[in-house]
């Protein structure tokens, strides 16, 4: 039995290597810039493999990427802009499920002042974070214009005007944010039953944040009524439902 045991420990053993490797692998490809999606892609997939298999960095990481990994640091999500209600919301559920805190940054201009989204948190988790607001960000337009587009079309006899285009448009992402909001949600839970230290945000990154913005005005996000009950039922459906991958929506391109 003393022996089967040690075989049966060895055989584990082997088989996580060969995970770390296999993680290894997917990193060295995320740090080639030769092809920006293709780099994204593998560095989902090993933070993804890396939770299942509960590896920590410091196991597939040299020593020069760790120390860059492990510094607190901020990412701008968005450009300097007007913003709409919708990123900014987005941008509120990505950092309560990636490990990261948001804030605005206001920048002046001669004319207005603009606001970008900034993520805040270790690098390793940034650029994570910043991968799936982007890609949410994607998803959410692109099925609200298919919605609105469609709504037109099933009736011809309501006119298109920037009113009625904004209320469906609005209440659509109303819904569809909940949905996704849920969907992490449901995910991170499940984690958390497993790898708790690894889905929360590092108490190290919520003492830093809670000192960095020290005396910085706290600004609400107001979210528009909904106007369409319909269209918010629709998007909530969408957003709980979608598994947000870039080919969802070359699929619905095509």
């Amino acid at each position: 039995k003393y022996f089967r045991r040690i075989i049966a420990c060895f055989g584990v053993l082997m088989e996580q290597q060969k995970i770390i490797r296999k993680v290894k692998g997917l990193l060295a490809i995320a740090r080639d810039q030769h092809n920006d999606e293709e780099s994204q892609s593998a560095f989902i997939l090993a933070q993804k493999i890396m939770l299942q298999y509960g590896i920590d960095a410091t196991e597939v990481e040299d020593d020069n990427f760790i120390s860059e990994a492990d510094q607190i640091n901020e990412e701008s999500v968005t450009v300097a802009k007007r913003l709409y209600w919708w990123e900014r919301r987005l941008a509120q559920i990505i950092s309560q499920n990636f490990r990261v805190k948001y804030f605005l940054k206001t920048v002046a201009s001669q004319q207005q002042q603009k606001k970008r989204i900034v993520f805040y948190g270790f690098g390793r988790d940034l650029a994570l974070a910043k991968e799936m607001y982007l890609l949410a960000y994607e998803v959410l337009v692109f099925h609200a214009k298919v919605f609105v587009d469609q709504m037109y079309k099933d009736n011809p006899q309501l006119k298109r005007t920037r009113y009625v285009t904004e209320n469906v448009k609005s209440s659509y992402m109303n819904g569809f944010l909940l949905g996704l909001e849920e969907r992490f949600a449901e995910q991170v839970s499940a984690l958390r039953q497993v790898y708790e230290l690894l889905v929360l945000v590092p108490e190290a990154v919520e003492l830093a944040y809670h000192d960095y913005t020290q005396g910085w005005s706290k600004s609400s996000l107001r979210t528009p009524a909904i106007e369409i009950s319909a269209a918010y039922q629709k998007g909530y459906v969408e957003g709980k439902g979608i598994d947000f991958t870039k080919r969802t929506v070359a699929e619905k391109n095509g």
